[in-house]
């Protein structure tokens, strides 16, 4: 690798970490907040949900996607407190997706909102590179209902180059079979940071 090469890749990673750094003063996270459980196991989430289980329909599902996370070496961690900020965030540069304790309130809130990110982490996946990378969209067909909620979202009014991540981690986060697909085609291999 040339070192034109070098100083590109290091020119994206520097714009990326800002993008994040922008969306974590949007959404009021701090790289300082207090860290919260980190969930990996089936058991660990069915032990948050009670008395409300996982049909065993959502247990496969919430374990293929848990499975294929730790795969690729990206956490869960269920943040300390119940907020009204976001469901779930991804955070590329830390491996970590972070889920809000209202998910816990219904078994089918959590799945969404752990597909709705792991659809980020597939965006993030990129041939050859070795570093964290901010979501970027696969091409993947866009829901309308999905795309004119984004559209009417107050939190993406801010930041319009990202709303395609977000059509497209909308239109699919109920399908979290396809979206373990989507993880399994774009992540071939463990993410490095």
């Amino acid at each position: 690798m040339g070192i034109a090469s070098v100083i590109a890749v290091l020119i994206v990673q520097f714009h990326d970490q800002w993008k994040v750094h922008e969306w974590h003063q949007v959404l009021g996270i701090s790289d300082f907040d207090p860290p919260g459980e980190r969930l990996k196991t089936l058991d660990d989430w069915q032990m948050r949900l009670a008395p409300e289980q996982l049909t065993v329909e959502q247990q496969q599902l919430m374990g293929g996607l848990l499975n294929e996370l730790q795969r690729l070496k990206v956490d869960v961690q269920l943040e300390p407190e119940v907020h009204n900020r976001y469901g779930g965030i991804w955070s590329p540069n830390q491996r970590l997706i972070r889920v809000n304790p209202r998910m816990l309130q219904s078994p089918q809130s959590l799945l969404k909102t752990l597909s709705h990110e792991s659809i980020h982490v597939a965006q993030s996946c990129r041939p050859n590179m070795t570093d964290g990378m901010n979501s970027r969209p696969l091409g993947l067909p866009i829901d309308a209902r999905a795309k004119q909620w984004v559209d009417q979202s107050p939190l993406y009014q801010q930041s319009p180059s990202d709303r395609q991540v977000e059509y497209e981690a909308y239109s699919y986060d109920d399908q979290p079979q396809f979206v373990i697909q989507l993880l399994q085609k774009y992540c071939q291999r463990p993410m490095f940071f």
